[in-house]
């Protein structure tokens, strides 16, 4: 799939380590489970891709009558962890509270791929469901794409790509925590805390399982925050936490897209680490996914005032 150098044996087995320990933990607690009304289990759906097919998750908001928005949801798990359940508190607040169909890809990642397989593979999902919402019963013009961690920054690719073929663009961009410098030295990272969720360690391993080419860490596609052209970006919110190891990532991320003229919304959350929206405290996770239920809603409303409007529900 990919060309250059290739993580070692001993990067291999670290990765598949990680990926192991964290499925069987990766389980929200059941206090984050705020959505306000009943959404059915998810659906499989099998898209392809460049990288061949990628399983997805697709959860839909019950009862509406006109095709309801779509929204790409990109799991995080620092591009080497592969478990899309881990946001299915957030997808079925999204379903239920906002009333927009949710496609969570299980993209490939570390060891058994480098970069840029799940870059591509996110803007082909993400294409799939802006071309396929007819047949699928959405409405694939009202697309959004968001992500936290590693999800964040592939979220952030898929609108590169999508502006740069001209096919479509995503009516609104939505990130948290996520990284934006990929090649920036892991001990230069700081944090309030002594021990960060988000640590020099697993930073090195992520450089070196999937972004094993130094020479790539700096591309646009590897580093948004490094890109020379960040223009033509949706309406995006951007989310941050203090205490976060890679709260700079969002914060520069969030100032060059500003200077491009985006409407850019910014907002730190003071006290908390890495992962806010999975964990305790519920207020934090509780504010910051309504905010993104709040911004999903308004830039649908813009995309098609005349269309299905937001449930009217309160959490």
């Amino acid at each position: 799939m990919t060309t250059g150098p290739t993580p070692g044996l001993g990067t291999r087995l670290a990765a598949r380590v990680m990926r192991t320990g964290f499925t069987l933990v990766a389980r929200p607690p059941k206090s984050l489970r705020f959505a306000s009304g009943t959404v059915a289990d998810p659906e499989t759906v099998t898209v392809p891709t460049r990288h061949g097919p990628v399983r997805c998750l697709l959860y839909r908001p019950a009862g509406t009558a006109a095709p309801p928005p779509v929204h790409v949801q990109l799991h995080g798990g620092a591009f080497i962890v592969r478990r899309p359940e881990q946001d299915d508190h957030v997808c079925r607040y999204l379903a239920a509270d906002v009333g927009a169909a949710v496609l969570v890809p299980d993209y490939d990642t570390a060891p058994d791929v480098t970069y840029p397989v799940a870059e591509h593979q996110a803007y082909d999902v993400a294409a799939w469901a802006h071309t396929h919402g007819a047949e699928r019963g959405w409405d694939g013009e009202r697309l959004s794409v968001g992500g936290y961690s590693a999800g964040a920054k592939l979220a952030i690719n898929v609108v590169q790509q999508a502006r740069d073929a001209g096919a479509f663009l995503p009516v609104a961009l939505a990130v948290g925590f996520g990284v934006t410098d990929v090649g920036l030295d892991p001990h230069a990272r700081t944090s309030p805390k002594r021990f960060p969720a988000i640590g020099p360690r697993l930073l090195r391993l992520v450089q070196k399982a999937y972004f094993p080419d130094p020479a790539t860490r700096a591309e646009p596609l590897a580093s948004p925050a490094l890109a020379p052209d960040l223009s033509g970006f949706p309406p995006t919110l951007v989310t941050t936490g203090g205490l976060d190891s890679l709260e700079a990532d969002g914060q520069i991320f969030a100032e060059k897209l500003r200077a491009t003229g985006a409407d850019v919304t910014y907002h730190r959350f003071p006290d908390v680490d890495h992962g806010y929206t999975h964990k305790p405290p519920v207020e934090t996770a509780r504010e910051a996914i309504t905010g993104l239920g709040d911004h999903l809603a308004r830039a649908y409303a813009a995309a098609d005032p005349e269309g299905p409007a937001r449930p009217d529900r309160r959490v």
